[in-house]
């Protein structure tokens, strides 16, 4: 294990004006990991990836790349960094090879050849006026350069979007062999299908602080103490039972209750309460989504 990891956000927080984006957000990723970032729209997932490539200066906290930090030296910080970012503004009257080409020639260890086989692979056209090309076509281009950069870290700001099945399986690929070649990968998704396929760790973001992290798998296995009701006729949430532990989400006649009981125990003690239907938790990252948000507003 390197001394330094790959990412390190120490209490990093910002704010446009008035509004406050990231409240003291820390996270680490290692090298050789794969860490998702999720949550709802405005939840600070974007402004913290451009904190790190130095889109952005950060008011409070720091930001470190392998040991470098991110805000006093962002230009070697930047060139330890692929980053594909969720825009596809890009030069449009470049081809796909020549915009990669210009794009990873910023990175000493960048490699054209990798960059290439990527777009043949994603089956992009590289003689084709990038102008010209789909939504789809460009966001496997930024891709691509994330990839061909050669940095130690990737950086992907939603990097499944607009791509068909087929793409989305080879860039996934590709990611698990880039992590296994020691580089950190850092990505945010509305995708939790991939994320929870993809990733070791994954760190759910809510009005710009990090309220739940771990690995992704156990995240995942948690739900199973979700219990999602619905009712004959609505309540109120103080007209539910509560026990230590327990967290209801939801409204009216739909809620989702977080548990740490025995399911035996549980009905018991819900048994009182007019349920026209009951589902357990289904193990999966969409269940911790939806308990830790529920119907709060994106």
């Amino acid at each position: 294990m390197h001394a330094e990891p790959a990412v390190f956000f120490d209490q990093v927080s910002h704010a446009y004006g008035s509004q406050q984006v990231l409240r003291g957000v820390s996270l680490k990723i290692e090298r050789g990991e794969i860490v998702g970032l999720i949550g709802p729209n405005g939840a600070g997932k974007s402004t913290l990836l451009r904190s790190l490539v130095g889109i952005l200066r950060p008011d409070a906290g720091s930001v470190r790349v392998c040991g470098i930090d991110a805000v006093r030296d962002s230009l070697a910080a930047r060139q330890q960094i692929g980053y594909a970012p969720s825009e596809t503004a890009l030069y449009h009257q470049m081809t796909s090879e020549e915009l990669l080409g210009f794009a990873i020639a910023f990175h000493p260890e960048a490699s054209l050849a990798v960059g290439l086989a990527l777009l043949e692979e994603l089956d992009v056209p590289r003689d084709r006026r990038v102008g010209k090309l789909s939504h789809g076509m460009k966001r496997k281009i930024v891709l691509a350069q994330a990839v061909a950069s050669g940095g130690r870290v990737i950086v992907l700001d939603e990097p499944t979007e607009a791509l068909d099945p087929e793409a989305r399986r080879l860039v996934e690929s590709h990611l698990r062999q880039e992590a296994d070649g020691g580089r950190a990968v850092l990505f945010s998704s509305h995708d939790l299908t991939s994320v929870e396929r993809l990733c070791h760790r994954a760190a759910f973001l809510c009005r710009g602080e990090i309220v739940r992290s771990g690995e992704a798998a156990e995240l995942a296995a948690e739900t199973g103490r979700l219990l999602h009701l619905e009712l004959r006729s609505p309540l109120q949430r103080e007209q539910l039972p509560t026990r230590a532990g327990w967290s209801w989400q939801g409204q009216a006649a739909r809620w989702t209750l977080q548990h740490n009981d025995a399911v035996e125990e549980v009905l018991a003690v819900i048994a009182g309460l007019p349920i026209a239907g009951i589902r357990d938790g289904g193990g999966s990252l969409e269940e911790v989504f939806d308990a830790l948000y529920g119907d709060a507003s994106e």
